[in-house]
Order: structure tokens, then sequence, then C-alpha cells
């Protein structure tokens, strides 16, 4: 099951991380070509020619799952995006999200510390469950007790010009210093683009001797 996220980015960046899975994408024509060379498949005929096409295509799904072919957003997106995660300690097992819960990383009153600035492309990549999962929930319940402390926050001062009004300048401060701690699934993800678009370089097809 996939899941579907929309973040803003920078629209230069977005382009180099379309650049590079378009250089994914066409370094995976290669192999293919090669992988079909190196088979035989215009001299072989029938059930050998099916099973060769059979091996050749679990062969190039297991290279996109080891993430060697990289020929989707999410695929380029999956290394990075993982040890983010792990260094996140958010990559294991969390309890379901309960029903009606507010969305994880989602700023109570207020857009959140990344909003706006230069990001003004949109990013639409659909993560698998072993990506999302941990995601959502982990930020979730992570960012619990900051989003309870805001919901106080507003319960006291209310929101809007009365919250102006009402509540003294300390008060704000501190609202503004537990918003500035929540993590919000953008910043993971564009942390995640940051580090693939700055570190990935594209390389020539893996060897074919081995199968």
């Amino acid at each position: 099951m996939g899941h579907t996220r929309v973040i803003a980015v920078r629209p230069e960046d977005l382009n180099r991380l379309d650049v590079l899975v378009t250089a994914q994408q066409a370094a995976e024509t290669r192999w293919q070509a090669a992988a079909e060379a190196h088979a035989g498949v215009l001299d072989l005929r029938s059930a050998a020619l099916r099973q060769a096409r059979t091996r050749i295509r679990a062969e190039r799904e297991r290279l996109r799952e080891a993430g060697t072919h990289r020929v989707t957003r999410w695929r380029a997106l999956a290394p990075a995006l993982r040890v983010e995660l792990q260094d996140r300690r958010l990559l294991q097992e969390w309890e379901p999200v309960p029903g009606g819960a507010r969305q994880a990383g989602q700023n109570l009153g207020g857009t959140g510390p990344h909003a706006g600035i230069g990001l003004t492309a949109r990013l639409c990549v659909t993560l698998p469950d072993d990506l999302a999962v941990p995601l959502v929930r982990g930020l979730h319940w992570t960012n619990l007790p900051r989003l309870q402390a805001l919901e106080a926050w507003t319960d006291r001062w209310g929101t809007g010009s009365a919250a102006v009004r009402a509540a003294p300048a300390q008060a704000h401060e501190e609202r503004a210093r537990t918003a500035a701690q929540i993590t919000t699934t953008g910043q993971i993800l564009r942390a995640a683009l940051h580090h693939t678009i700055h570190q990935h370089r594209t390389t020539d097809p893996p060897s074919l001797s081995s199968w």
C-alpha cells in the first residue's frame, strides 16, 4: 500500500531530483539491453525465452529494491530517507496513530518553521509501508507532548488577535520554542532530498557476470 505525501521544496532541488531519476531510468534501460544481450534473448524461443525474460525482470526488481536502480522519485529518496529515519530513531515499531488524531508533524495554530521562503515547488512522492509507517507513526508519538503543550497554550490564551492581546511576551516566546521543536514530515523529506541530490552519483550498470 502506498502513502502519498506532498511537500514544499525548492524548485532547483526538485529539478535536480528529476534529473537524477531520468539518468537512472536511462542507466536501467542500458542495463536491460545488456542483460538481454548477455542472455541471448534474440536466439531464444518459447519457454527458454520466457524463462530468460522472467529472470531479467526479477533481477531488475532486485536492483531496484537494493537501491541500485533509482528509477522513481521515491526510489531515489529511499536510501537517504531510511538513514534519516534511523538517525532520528524513528525506524522502529510504533503504535498506530489514534483515529482522528492531528496529522503527524502538523503544527497547531501555525505553519511550522520551514514554510515559505524559497519552497515554491511541490514534491509529490508515494512511499511504501516500510518507510511511510514509521515516518507517520513516529512523528505522531514523538511530537505528541509538544502538540499537547500547544493545545494547552491555546486553551489558556486563545488564538489569533485575541491571543496576541491576552498573552504576555514571555508566553509567546514559550509557544514559539515549543512549536520550533516539532518535527514535520516535510522537514524529514527535505533532509532526505538534500542528501540525495548532493551525494548521489549515477554509476555504470552493474556487472552481469554473476547471474
